[in-house]
């Protein structure tokens, strides 16, 4: 896929909140019993340099590429200590070089299983939480070309998630594993995120790591995108700001600080989370969570990780300046 991708993140309960995107970042807040959330946003990403394995170059052939997604994330609690998330993004990739790549399409729905299963402590509370999930593609879009929508494989997610809670201030610590299909190799998604919040407003930030289990680099005999090496570091912000009981508003940003075989991609995200009830509990109070409104870590990016992976199949056969 050709775009980059993840989505927002905060605070449960107390507050609410890419990508995060590409979807399945996690920290540790889950929704109480019969709470919905669900999250429409939109998030723009850009690059106009890429990682051609570890070394950075730009290719008139693939240009700027310019996505734009549009996903709907919804959570709910199926108990009060296990959550059910999921991600549905429509993806549209361009760029302007010479190749005249693109596509847009309905990319990939993720799903996941989210269980507290040990909380200790109250000053100063740790959350200790587990998932599982799958990802899948919702529809037949390309899915090895230079600039495309995403992988299109079906990928098993487990992720833990350990959170401290100390007033209006939580700090999480993600550590994952994709097992991949097809030709995709597994990768193990690192994530920390840490927020504080303020009267309706939360403020967080988060790191991102990809770390790849081998693979191909691009240009190498008989890759494919979806074979790739892929890995990066991406830093991120958001406020999510808490308009009503049951509406908030998020901005989020995030940049890439180094990666393998993808793009070097800064891009924003404006979410609405919405929260609601769909079965009474006797003794419960509404409130709005910033668990991942707007989808994902720092807004709804898609799981086109690979952003600007894509590159350069035959650009870099024909004359492409690296630098």
């Amino acid at each position: 896929m050709g775009v980059p991708g993840r989505v927002v993140s905060a605070f449960l309960c107390v507050v609410a909140g890419a990508v995060a995107v590409q979807a399945a970042d996690l920290n540790g807040f889950v929704r109480p019993k019969g709470h919905v959330d669900v999250a429409p946003s939109v998030t723009f990403e850009s690059y106009d340099e890429f990682w051609v394995g570890e070394t950075k170059v730009s290719d008139p052939g693939v240009g700027q590429v310019d996505t734009t997604s549009i996903a709907v994330w919804l959570a709910y609690g199926i108990t009060d200590d296990l959550t059910l998330v999921a991600n549905v993004p429509w993806v549209d990739a361009d760029s302007d070089g010479l190749g005249g790549f693109g596509e847009s399409d309905l990319q990939d729905l993720t799903v996941l299983g989210k269980y507290r299963f040990a909380t200790l402590g109250t000053d100063a509370r740790s959350q200790f939480v587990g998932a599982l999930g799958l990802r899948t593609p919702l529809s037949s879009y390309e899915d090895n070309l230079p600039v495309d929508v995403g992988d299109g494989t079906t990928d098993w997610l487990a992720r833990f998630v350990y959170q401290l809670e100390i007033g209006g201030f939580y700090a999480s610590q993600q550590v994952g594993f994709n097992l991949r299909g097809d030709d995709a190799p597994n990768d193990v998604p690192l994530y920390t995120e840490i927020g504080y919040t303020v009267g309706r407003t939360t403020f967080s930030a988060g790191f991102a790591k990809l770390l790849a289990a081998g693979g191909t680099d691009i240009g190498d005999p008989g890759f494919t995108f979806p074979s790739n090496e892929e890995e990066y570091e991406r830093v991120g912000a958001k406020v999510y700001f808490r308009a009503t009981e049951r509406v908030g508003i998020s901005v989020a940003g995030f940049t890439t600080l180094d990666g393998r075989n993808t793009g070097d991609t800064t891009g924003y995200s404006l979410g609405v989370n919405i929260g609601f009830r769909v079965a009474s509990q006797e003794g419960a109070t509404p409130c709005m969570h910033n668990d991942r409104s707007a989808c994902g870590s720092w807004g709804c990016f898609s799981r086109s990780r690979r952003s600007a992976r894509r590159c350069s199949r035959t650009w870099s056969r024909t004359g492409t300046t690296r630098r």
